[in-house]
């Protein structure tokens, strides 16, 4: 092809697109209405349908619709128009101001084309020195809501100490621990050590040691300390060991924040073994250890897998009410608390795990489904196998750590396992691990500081309390303090640090594990009582 050709075939391209828009402004062959924020705008399903997979899943329930609403909430009415434009133009002029209210509405209607334009629009914005150094509340919300995506990039490398410090100030950044901010801050200081080393103390202050552990504290972060030409960083380290150490003297310890991150996230707890509880969703604020009702589904099912991927419930067979197993997959929107059918499974399955490494969703094993594997495709809406495991199993448990999937201890149909597996996305292959020191079905396990923590189950004749902890690592385990009820069938989540586990089969009992001091605690209890359920941090 030619400039010459190419040059028109691109003004073909924004002709159609420039007619497209007036069809819009104009209301022309408009033949479906939207309905946001109490305004009606007339567009076309032909334009809705390709933009993204929540409008396609809306059209494929019902292609004869003629109006949809769209429930958003803090959403400006301009952001709206600023969509739309978008959708019709291909192109979006935004402001600074502005950004951030359309990220977030592109993220509820799934408009990954969108988001890219936002997202470079911030990076654009990030290469300005002299704008990064103006920090505004929308660059901020980016760095804040990445933070863990963008602690190895150049961008977050190259931020000016203003902006680093007004990242670790901020109680809504987005880590799972205050460990993982602090190594935030060490890549950040040894990228320029020389010319940062001077920044250590005054940045340190607003790492929260506290909720980081002793051991961490004597290691990582002495160690840093001591490559200062300062002493000062010392006494913070020294504080922080006092406040752990000498419970009295923490008033008197006014650098030390001891406040948790993140304090607007939940758990949300997803159906269960019980006809009249299968379609609820409860809530669980770690803040407040206070429980609601968040929504009640028409899903009559138990023994699902789920995960949470772009601000959706993604939920994976299990068994209906009249004991079928099936490969039926829903997705349920928080924002606009709607459920939509998905294309099925290749497999029937139910017992099975889900897990999501990067943008790729894995369905693992399962009742029904022996030793099979499926990867579902977000944007196409379709399912392929990838490798099999190299044996059956159902209630088991998984997790991903590093990009990678681990999957422990289950049933086969005729005996538990303890043994261990790991699937990489990258290569399309297994391999075996240490096996656990026993075998289990029915654990829950959970991700917390590089260790894989394994708690619970079955082992055939009872249910346990043990914990077993696995370091990836070096491919061993360590046996843990027991935590105080012996259950299995329950779902665990980590918070700000500890690890809570809920209910199961023989209890309703809200279970909080420090892994610092490794000790158990019984903080609340379910309001129902479940098994077979899900949980998920939103």
């Amino acid at each position: 092809m030619t400039d010459n050709d190419h040059q028109k075939q691109m003004q073909y391209g924004f002709s159609h697109m420039q007619s497209m828009q007036n069809f819009y402004t104009q209301g022309m062959f408009s033949d479906i209405d939207l309905i946001i924020l109490e305004k009606r705008y007339h567009t076309h399903k032909s334009i809705l349908y390709s933009a993204s997979p929540y409008f396609r899943a809306k059209l494929d329930q019902n292609m004869d619709i003629r109006d949809l609403e769209i429930c958003v909430d803090g959403i400006r009415k301009e952001s709206v128009e600023k969509v739309f434009e978008f959708l019709y133009k291909g192109t979006l002029e935004m402001t600074i101001e502005q950004v951030a209210n359309i990220l977030k509405l592109a993220e509820i209607l799934e408009l990954d084309e969108l988001k890219k334009n936002c997202y470079s629009f911030l990076e654009t914005v990030c290469r300005d020195n002299n704008q990064v150094s103006q920090k505004t509340e929308d660059i901020d919300k980016y760095l804040l809501y990445n933070f863990s995506k963008i602690t190895s990039h150049e961008k977050y490398l190259n931020l000016s100490v203003e902006n680093v410090k007004q990242l670790l100030l901020s109680d809504d950044l987005q880590e799972s621990s205050e460990t993982k901010v602090f190594k935030g801050l060490y890549k950040w200081i040894k990228y320029d050590w020389n010319n940062r080393k001077k920044d250590l103390y005054s940045l340190m202050k607003y790492i929260r040691l506290p909720l980081c552990d002793v051991p961490f504290l004597l290691e990582e972060v002495r160690s840093l300390c001591c490559e200062s030409d300062s002493e000062s960083p010392f006494s913070i380290v020294l504080d922080a060991l006092r406040w752990h150490q000498m419970a009295e003297k923490r008033s008197s310890l006014r650098l030390m924040n001891a406040k948790c991150r993140n304090m607007h996230k939940q758990v949300l707890i997803l159906g269960g073994y019980y006809s009249e509880i299968s379609g609820i969703i409860d809530m669980y604020n770690p803040i407040t250890n206070s429980w609601s009702e968040l929504f009640h589904t028409t899903l009559k099912i138990i023994n699902f897998s789920a995960v949470i991927f772009k601000k959706n419930v993604f939920i994976f067979g299990g068994t209906d009410a009249n004991g079928n197993i099936t490969n039926e997959v829903h997705s349920f929107n928080i924002h606009t608390r709607t459920l939509n059918k998905l294309a099925a499974m290749n497999c029937k399955r139910s017992e099975s795990t889900a897990a999501v490494v990067g943008d790729r969703i894995f369905v693992i094993g399962g009742f029904g489904a022996s030793n099979f594997v499926e990867e579902y495709d977000y944007v196409k809406n379709s399912w392929k196998k990838v490798a099999p495991m190299n044996d059956s199993r159902y209630n088991h448990t998984s997790v991903v750590y590093k990009e990678d999937i681990y999957v422990f201890g289950g049933y086969n149909g005729s005996s538990r396992l303890n043994s261990v597996k790991t699937f990489s996305p990258k290569t399309n292959k297994w391999k075996t691990l240490r096996p656990m020191k026993r075998a289990i079905s029915l654990l829950s396990a959970v991700v917390f500081d590089d260790y894989i923590y394994c708690i619970g189950g079955h082992d055939g004749s009872s249910h346990l309390s043990n914990v077993e902890r696995y370091d990836p690592r070096s491919d061993t385990w360590t046996s843990m303090s027991n935590s105080l009820v012996n259950n299995a069938n329950f779902q665990t989540v980590c918070y700000n640090g500890k690890i809570i586990c809920f209910g199961g089969s023989n209890s309703k009992a809200v279970q909080e594990y420090d892994p610092a001091n490794d000790q158990w605690k019984i903080i609340n209890e379910m309001p129902k009582q479940r098994h077979y359920y899900n949980a998920l941090i939103i």
